[in-house]
């Protein structure tokens, strides 16, 4: 997969935005699934054309703290449950 490909988003994060964690954050009903969004995951997480692999590191309420990975999806395929 190139970058210029569509790359589903599994949760849409404002990959700018941070907390006094200071990782990125969103709500859970942004999540395309919420089933699958999950402390320890990893999913494609951003918003319009910035997107990254992250690892869920925490869900508080309707909260989810993620760690998002530098570089591109593609790169970080093999953490995926499923294809990117």
């Amino acid at each position: 997969m190139t970058d210029l490909e569509h790359v589903e988003i599994d949760l849409v994060v404002d990959l700018n935005s941070q907390d006094e964690s200071g990782l990125p954050w969103t709500f859970l009903d942004e999540a395309r699934d919420p089933s699958i969004v999950k402390e320890g995951a990893w999913l494609v997480v951003g918003e319009g054309d910035a997107h990254a692999v992250a690892q869920v590191v925490e869900i508080d309420g309707d909260i989810v703290r993620v760690r998002p990975l530098p570089g591109p999806v593609g790169q970080h395929r093999s953490l995926l449950a499923r294809p990117a």
